[in-house]
């Protein structure tokens, strides 16, 4: 799976142990109504991604063209 840089800053900061953990940590944190409406759905599409991730798979980090 690829991850923009910043998902991957996001990956960095709730990275919780195991994917399961780091999922939960990422909805959690998608639910505080006090945040910026634009990072709450950030960690919500990683969450999203990374419970689409298949068992063994790989995430890496891609850089935008130029």
């Amino acid at each position: 799976m690829i991850l923009s840089i910043k998902e991957m800053e996001l990956l960095c900061i709730f990275h919780n142990g195991t994917r399961a953990q780091t999922i939960t940590l990422l909805r959690h944190a998608a639910q505080n109504k006090n945040d910026n409406p634009t990072r709450i759905a950030e960690l919500s599409q990683l969450a999203d991604k990374l419970e689409s991730l298949p068992d063994g798979a790989s995430v890496s980090l891609a850089f935008l063209p130029g």
